[in-house]
This record gives structure tokens, C-alpha cells and sequence, in this order.
């Protein structure tokens, strides 16, 4: 067995790859970026090697560093993980020639699957129904242009080395093609470092089902049973269940049969997974991931396997680890959430920040990729944890995960579990009637609702009370408040921080706040014209929670953290992040909160800016294009007019609400 093993990865992967090594007695070391030297993957291995700066092209996706990491710590064999560098067979091959053991297919498996259009053209071979489209790769957009031009629409574009997403966009009739090439070979550049994409036909609404496989190279191939993935938001998985609940007998054979065709094809070595889109009992080959899958958590939850055990021994020993005669027979139903570092109101931005508090449910399986006081950067995928809820039938499970939503408690930075809460307690999630295109439809027919001006004036009083409290901590006894756990707290003039005006915003809107000195603390929301009596009650010390707070004889409880302007509150169950920017002392005027400054709606780096100074410009005209976790947000104009200012320029590093540009509306 190998001594020790470098993993190549970061995150929550890294972690739990880790465990299973510390388990099979087998040393671990990693490699990290100048971002991640003191990520949690760094500080739970051990020993790291620095391999680059923090963009993952100059680091995570650089082959020579990651061997070099490799001999400094004296590894015999390489865990590439999934994403960066574990489809890339050049790796491998530089692996092999370096005398160390790449955990994962040989190189010309990684070539022709990495390859989706040879991996197409392979399962034609096996008369396994494929999409059709485009025959071989390309990064020309002539090239491209031309081959969507012989497709019906809609069609699709993909990264010939991708998943997760990126790299992929659904091209309309109407739509300008042009720029959805060159926009999906720049998120296949930074996330996999192959910017050639292949075009095909587009299948509308199907189900998302995959096959786990396990070769041992020399053609022996099994299956360990199949996941359901069919809520995705935008091409991303974000829930998976294993195994299919709602699928005919005899497809379910099929579909691991051609799977398994697929493997003994090329002598699949490792694990490995084949994906399906499949409508009532047709199925169309999508393509091989030949790795590690993000949701392997839910095979192993079925099974009381260790797919990573699995796949180090198999590889090692050129030999199945386990036989199809030893596979379990499924146990139950597993349901894995990712939970991601995303705000969902303005339509799901990666988030960025420290994180405050970091609280995980008990009674599921949790692999994180970070914890309390971690930073979230731009430069990477948003995903933060994946919690895994296994129940005797999908019924208990997706009740049991919902319980753990309900437990999970994150602040600091903005993320998805709301929308996962609300997601899998949909009658048609409930019912399994559900579809790839099932989560964006529902979001476009119900976007999220605004933050109601009540909720405001409820967080700002904790937040005032919470920064007295910290401002008054060594003063005497009494200090403003009334009584130490502060219960129907009174306020004070000498309470009102200086100024005793804020802006705050929200992504569903604004609200300027001022905070009046009367006998009964009050809390005037002037945005809406509308005073609020707010009392608060909270523990002495408990800076973020929980607090007890009133509002129109409603009370709610309230978990916050801040950091700098940035308010993160868990507020009865629903996550808020907010924004506070003094104003003037003297009063509420002078706001500078109009529509005609467009601000960076998050950190990251500007990739492109596509207007000037004084040009004209139409309401949702793209503005500049801004990159952040590998992943492109455009920049629009709220309303058309003249761009009187441009304050960003390509290749700029901003930060979140950084102004970018100034617009002049144009009466006609």
C-alpha cells in the first residue's frame, strides 16, 4: 500500500479524502494557495506545500508545482480529488513519469473522457443513444459560430473539460452567439485551463441520473447502484439523492449496463461516474466523469461504503476491491445539500466574507471545507459544506434534512440554505415530480420577496444594542442600559452611536434609518415613513445570539454578526445580510443611494468593460463583465441614459459595492 499520498485539492474534498488516509494508516499532505494558507484543509492535514499565487490557474491547475509539492514531501502517489487537475491526463502522464501513482484512470482514459466528444463517440460505438452536435472540440468561435448555426435551438454549449457548470451555456433563439462563446471558453479557461467546447442539441426538462462504476484496469467492471440529480439551478447539482426513488426496473438495468459497457470499453480504472438525461424511458448518454464525485457522500450512505477506500485499494492493488457479489444491497435513501457561499436574491451571486459563526447540525454527515473565522475569496467554488441526511425511505430523509437545514446556523456571509429549506419542502420535490429545469422555473415564478421594513427596524435594534454593548463593555455598572440582560430595553440619548442616521441596504432594497431618543427606544425607518417600537432582550456577553427582539408585539429570535459595515443575521429562521453606511449626523439627506451609480455586486476581478464615457446606453445593457469563483456576472444598467462616468477598467481587482459606473438618465 502507498506510503503517503499528496492530495491535490482543497476544501471540503481535501478534508475528507484526508480522513479515510488517517483511517488506512497511510500519511497525507497537501498543497495550498497564497488564499489559502490557512485554509481548513491546511490546518486539518498538517503539512502543506505553498504551489502559486491565488488565482487556481497560477496554483491549483499548475502540474509542475503540484509534482514538485509531491517529491518535497515524499509522496509515492497523488489524490487529484474532483475539479482542477483530476480529469487532466497530461497530470497523470506527468505522474507516471515521475515514478508516482495517479488515484485515478490511466491517461488515455482521462484523454477520451475528458474528451466529451470522444467519449460520445464511444458510446455510439456501443449503441448508447448520445445528444449529436458538433463532432470535435473547438475554441474557435468562427468555428463555433458555425456549428450552432447546423442546430435547432435550443442548443447547448459545454467545456470539453468541464462540470460543475461551468463552462456551459443554453443558446436561445434570439440570443447573441457570439458572446455566449466567448463567454464559456473564458469560465472553461480559469476553471479547468481548456477553454474548447462542444455544441449540442439541448434536451428540455429531463431527469439527471448517474451510474457509479468501479474498474480495476484490466476490464472488470461493476456498478454500486445509481444517484438522483435532477435539482440543479443552472447546470449545478445542489441536491442528490441516492438511489433513484421514482425509476422503471428494466431502465435502471439499462442504464447500468451501459454504464458498465462504457468501462470495460476503455478498462476503467478507479471509480468512475456515467450520467444520463433521461425522459420516461428514453435516456441519452451525457458524459463520463472519471473521478471522484462530488456526491459519492450519498453512495456511501446506502452502502456503508468508503468510496475513497475503495478507489486507493482498487488502483493500488490493479483489482476490485469489492466484487459485485460483496456489493450491499442498498439501505434506505440519502439525501446530500450543497450548501454554498451565495446570496440568492439578487439571482445567486457567489458571496465573499468572514464567516461569524459556523454552527452544523447534529444527526447528519457534514464534510465542510471551512469553519467560525474562515474567509470566503472570490477565487474559488462557493461551495462551503455538504450536509448528507439518510433515513429508512425519501420521506424520513428529506425530513431529517430538513431538520438539519432548520438546525444550521451560518453568519458572516450569505448562503443558500433558505432556498434549500424552501426547495426540498416543495410539494413536487416531496412528490419526486421534479426535472433539470424544474429549480429555475420555480425561482422565475417566485423570486425572492423583499425584506419588509419591519425586519429592518428589528435588526438595527439588535445591532444598536449589540454595538452599545461592545462600545460600553468596561464602563460602570448600569452604563445606558437599565438592567444587564437589557429585557424591554430603554435607550438613552447617550446611546445613539454617532451618526444617528444609516443607509442600509439589502438586495431587495434600501432603507435610510435614524434612531430616536424617546422614552420607549424607537427606531425611525424614514425609507418607508414608518416608526417601529422595538424592544431587545439578550444575555450579557451574547454578542451574536441569541436576542429576543419585538416589533408590533411580534417577537423573533436573532443570531448576528458584524464585520466592519457588513451585518449577517439569522433572523427566525430566514438568513439576511445587510449593508450599513453612515450619514451625515446632521440629519437623513444627502443619501447616496440613486439608481444612477452601479456598483460591483460583489468582489472579484473586472474581465471586461464594454462601454464609455459618454455613450448612450438601453435599461439591462451590459455594463462590464465581472469575474468571481470562476464563475461571469454581468453588470447592467438599471435604466437607459448616458454613462457619464466609468470608474473600473479590465483586470481590476473590486471589492463588493465599489462604484463602477455612473449613468445619467435621458428624458426623451
Amino acid at each position: 500500500m502507498y506510503r503517503k499520498i499528496l492530495i491535490a485539492n482543497r476544501g471540503e474534498i481535501a478534508c475528507r479524502i484526508a480522513r479515510t488516509l488517517r483511517r488506512m494508516g497511510i500519511a497525507a499532505a497537501t498543497v495550498h494557495s497564497s488564499a489559502d494558507a490557512q485554509a481548513l484543509h491546511v490546518r486539518e492535514i498538517g503539512e502543506s506545500v505553498w504551489i502559486g499565487d491565488a488565482p487556481a490557474r497560477q496554483s491549483y491547475l499548475q502540474i509542475e508545482a503540484v509534482i514538485a509539492a509531491a517529491r518535497q514531501v515524499g509522496a509515492d502517489a497523488i489524490h487529484p480529488g474532483f475539479g482542477f487537475l483530476s480529469e487532466n491526463a497530461a497530470f497523470a502522464r506527468r505522474c507516471g513519469e515521475e515514478g508516482l501513482a495517479f488515484i485515478g484512470p490511466s491517461p488515455e482514459v482521462l484523454a477520451l473522457f475528458g474528451d466529451k466528444s470522444q467519449a460520445k463517440q464511444l458510446a455510439q460505438s456501443l449503441g448508447i443513444v448520445t445528444a449529436g452536435g458538433l463532432a470535435q472540440p473547438s475554441d474557435d468561435i468562427p468555428t463555433l459560430v458555425q456549428a450552432l448555426s447546423t442546430l435547432p435551438r435550443p442548443c447547448i454549449l459545454k467545456a470539453v473539460a468541464g462540470g460543475g457548470g461551468k463552462g456551459m451555456r443554453v443558446v436561445q433563439a434570439g440570443d447573441d452567439v457570439e458572446a455566449a462563446i466567448a463567454s464559456a471558453i473564458r469560465e472553461g479557461l480559469s476553471a479547468f485551463g481548456d477553454g474548447r467546447l462542444i455544441a449540442e442539441r439541448y434536451l428540455r426538462a429531463p431527469r439527471h441520473i448517474e451510474v457509479q462504476i468501479l474498474g480495476d484496469g484490466q476490464g472488470e467492471v461493476m456498478h454500486l447502484w445509481d444517484r438522483e440529480c435532477s435539482l440543479q439551478r443552472r447546470f449545478q447539482k445542489v441536491v442528490e439523492e441516492a438511489p433513484v426513488s421514482a425509476i422503471d426496473p428494466d431502465l435502471r438495468a439499462r442504464l447500468q449496463a451501459q454504464a458498465i459497457a462504457l468501462g470495460q470499453a476503455v478498462k476503467y480504472l478507479g471509480l468512475g461516474t456515467v450520467e444520463f438525461a433521461v425522459s420516461g424511458d428514453e435516456a441519452v448518454f451525457l458524459e463520463v466523469n472519471p473521478r471522484l464525485q462530488v456526491e459519492h457522500t450519498v453512495t456511501e450512505a446506502i452502502t456503508g461504503l468508503d468510496l475513497v477506500e475503495l478507489q486507493i485499494r482498487t488502483v493500488h492493488d490493479r483489482a476490485l476491491a469489492l466484487t459485485p457479489a460483496q456489493r450491499p444491497t442498498p439501505q434506505g435513501v440519502a439525501v446530500q445539500m450543497r450548501l454554498y457561499a451565495e446570496d440568492a436574491s439578487p439571482g445567486f451571486l457567489p458571496a465573499t466574507g468572514r464567516i461569524g459563526l459556523w454552527s452544523m447540525p447534529s444527526g447528519v454527515r457534514v464534510d465542510a471545507g471551512v469553519d467560525q473565522s474562515d474567509e470566503i475569496t472570490p477565487h474559488y467554488d462557493p461551495m462551503m459544506a455538504k450536509l448528507i441526511a439518510h433515513g429508512p425511505d425519501r420521506a424520513a430523509a428529506l425530513d431529517t434534512a430538513r431538520q438539519a437545514l432548520a438546525q444550521t446556523r451560518v453568519l458572516g456571509v450569505a448562503h443558500n440554505r433558505d432556498f434549500l429549506r424552501a426547495l426540498l419542502a416543495h410539494a413536487r420535490v416531496q412528490a419526486n415530480e421534479v426535472h433539470t429545469e424544474f429549480v429555475d422555473e420555480w425561482l422565475k415564478a417566485h423570486p425572492p420577496k423583499p425584506l419588509a421594513a419591519s425586519a429592518v427596524a428589528a435588526l438595527m435594534g439588535v445591532w444598536l444594542v449589540r454595538t452599545r454593548a461592545q462600545n460600553a463593555h468596561a464602563s460602570s455598572a448600569g452604563g445606558a442600559w437599565q438592567d444587564e440582560r437589557l429585557t424591554g430595553w430603554r435607550l438613552r440619548r447617550s446611546a445613539i452611536p454617532p451618526p444617528c442616521a444609516w443607509l442600509v441596504r439589502h438586495s431587495s432594497g434600501q432603507w435610510q434609518v435614524g434612531f430616536a431618543a424617546g422614552h420607549d427606544g424607537t427606531l425611525a425607518v424614514r425609507g418607508d415613513d414608518a416608526v417601529f417600537d422595538v424592544g431587545v432582550s439578550t444575555r450579557a456577553g451574547a454578542l451574536q445570539g441569541p436576542h429576543g427582539v419585538t416589533v408590533q408585539g411580534q417577537t423573533w429570535r436573532v443570531d448576528m454578526d458584524v464585520h466592519g459595515h457588513a451585518l449577517s443575521a439569522d433572523f427566525e429562521g430566514q438568513s439576511v445580510a445587510l449593508d450599513l453606511l453612515p450619514l451625515v449626523a446632521q440629519g437623513l439627506g444627502g443619501a447616496d443611494g440613486t439608481r444612477d451609480k452601479m456598483r460591483a455586486p460583489m468582489m472579484g476581478m473586472i474581465i471586461g468593460v464594454h462601454v464609455q464615457a459618454g455613450e448612450m446606453v438601453e435599461a439591462g445593457q451590459r455594463l462590464a463583465t465581472l469575474e468571481s469563483m470562476k464563475m461571469e456576472m454581468p453588470v447592467t444598467a438599471p435604466m437607459a441614459g448616458r454613462v457619464t462616468w466609468v470608474g473600473c477598467a479590465e483586470r481590476d481587482k473590486v471589492e463588493r459595492h465599489q462604484d463602477l459606473f455612473r449613468i445619467e438618465a435621458v428624458t426623451p
